[in-house]
């Protein structure tokens, strides 16, 4: 995650606030506001503006829905201009006249951001063995080791072992209607490509299949029916 910085004076203390407390954030100085605009990149980003930069924030918001905008200014009243803009910011700094002085407020809005971008991506993933995320969108299936008390995890871009039971997976999605499951097996409707009950396969994106019995082939495509076809 990349933050855009408009005023130079500003780099040299937020990379110190980064290197103390490790943030993957990297710092891209620009000329102007509308600088952003045309090197925006990959999303969401964190952008440090100045008050008079409500504009280009607006524009920032429409192409960075989930962006992380921290004002700075050099008067505390020049704040309400920006909360009447209604543009979701992160953070208001009052910068002091020391610049060094702002290093706390610095440190917290990054604080803020670095929190809820892992609450973020933890809603949008599943999350196992504390640290590993894979998107809901990229999983094609679950399915039980025999013999063991592991599960195995097939996505679109590999295959992951978790040291759990499967119910206990199932039991984390259910509130996650795109997944049906049945026995060993615990799938992904939204990767489903074909249904073939008469030989029990179950197709997904990029090729990868499964062959699974009558009870299984009938509760998934049970579902996919409930799913998509109503």
């Amino acid at each position: 995650m990349r933050i855009f910085i408009v005023e130079e004076q500003l780099v040299q203390i937020t990379k110190e606030v980064i290197d103390a407390h490790q943030y993957p954030f990297d710092i891209h100085l620009v000329t102007e506001p509308a600088a952003i605009l045309r090197d925006i990149g990959e999303l969401p980003n964190i952008y440090f503006l100045t008050a008079d930069s409500a504009d280009v924030a607006w524009q920032i918001r429409e192409l960075d829905v989930h962006g992380y905008l921290i004002f700075f200014t050099d008067c505390a009243g020049a704040l309400d201009d920006i909360v009447g803009q209604y543009i979701a910011p992160t953070a208001y700094i009052v910068k002091q006249e020391e610049i060094s002085r702002s290093w706390d407020d610095i440190a917290f809005a990054l604080q803020s951001v670095f929190s809820r971008e892992i609450l973020r991506q933890n809603t949008n993933c599943f999350v196992f063995d504390n640290e590993n995320r894979v998107a809901y969108e990229d999983i094609l299936y679950f399915e039980t080791i025999p013999r063991t008390r592991k599960v195995m995890l097939h996505t679109r871009n590999g295959t992951y072992i978790i040291a759990d039971f499967l119910k206990n997976i199932k039991a984390k999605l259910a509130s996650h209607a795109e997944f049906s499951g049945v026995n060993s097996y615990l799938i992904n409707l939204n990767n489903v490509t074909r249904i073939d009950r008469k030989n029990g396969v179950i197709a997904f994106k990029g090729d990868a299949q499964i062959h699974a019995g009558r009870r299984v082939i009938t509760t998934v495509y049970k579902d996919f029916q409930s799913q998509f076809l109503h």
